[in-house]
């Protein structure tokens, strides 16, 4: 990923904003039946910002890698992770730290894989995800529903407000569609006691539900798509997420 850290101003910011308690139970579940499934032991989660989805994967069983490009998100990552399982490493979507066939599971979850620059980029990442898969092992890529964003045009995601101590967080975000681009806006205001705003805006390819099918295919994975982690079937009009488990077809 050659993309500018994006997250280097908020990474501070970033687990105050999401409520990852609540977040991890949703999601629990579905990934303890994940590795139910068949069987997980090691676990490299691409772009992993804080960690929060490397330390569920660890205490689920899996030696964890995380992997992600911001170097002040992996300061937090290792700062809040108690021992030596996940453990963290700098890089982009294609420097993996692995011989081909490492993984039973890759994950790229929270939008991370819309960061890839094009559609030839996409393809070669997912190519080079799937070298790194064991045989029978899978690839979770989870994001927004692009499909109903290029519908609509725009939409703004729920305001989340947060207290902290003294001091107060707002904080607003919003997908729209600019060209045949994405973008992602996020605007931090924070009261302490004075009011300050930081703003921040990413670019991203619109990966709609039969982009990353068909990207999936040329990287020679079958992409199975639900619309959340219930594993609802993905509906492009209605579903908030496309979340989708790819195996090798070979």
């Amino acid at each position: 990923m050659t993309t500018p850290d994006h997250y280097a101003r908020v990474a501070e910011y970033y687990d105050i904003m999401i409520d990852w308690p609540a977040r991890l139970a949703r999601e629990r579940g579905f990934f303890t039946e994940l590795f139910a499934e068949r069987p997980v032991q090691r676990v490299l989660d691409v772009g992993c910002g804080t960690g929060h989805h490397a330390r569920l994967f660890a205490e689920l069983g899996a030696e964890t890698i995380g992997l992600d490009p911001s170097g002040p998100m992996l300061a937090r990552a290792r700062a809040l992770t108690p021992g030596a399982n996940p453990t963290f490493v700098d890089g982009g979507f294609t420097a993996i730290p692995a011989q081909p066939g490492a993984f039973d599971l890759i994950t790229v979850l929270g939008n991370t894989l819309a960061y890839a620059h094009d559609d030839y980029a996409l393809r070669d990442i997912l190519t080079a995800m799937r070298a790194k898969l064991a045989p029978g092992g899978r690839l979770l890529v989870q994001g927004i529903n692009y499909d109903s964003l290029l519908s609509a045009g725009s939409r703004w995601l729920p305001l989340v407000t947060r207290t902290v101590g003294a001091a107060e967080y707002l904080f607003l975000r919003e997908y729209r569609m600019n060209g045949d681009r994405g973008e992602f806006t996020l605007v931090t205001l924070i009261r302490d006691p004075a009011w300050s705003q930081l703003s921040e805006r990413s670019t991203h390819l619109p990966l709609t539900g039969d982009l990353l099918t068909r990207a999936a295919a040329s990287a020679g994975l079958r992409a199975t798509r639900y619309g959340d982690y219930a594993r609802t079937p993905y509906e492009w009009k209605t579903s908030p997420n496309l979340v989708a488990v790819c195996e090798g077809t070979s």
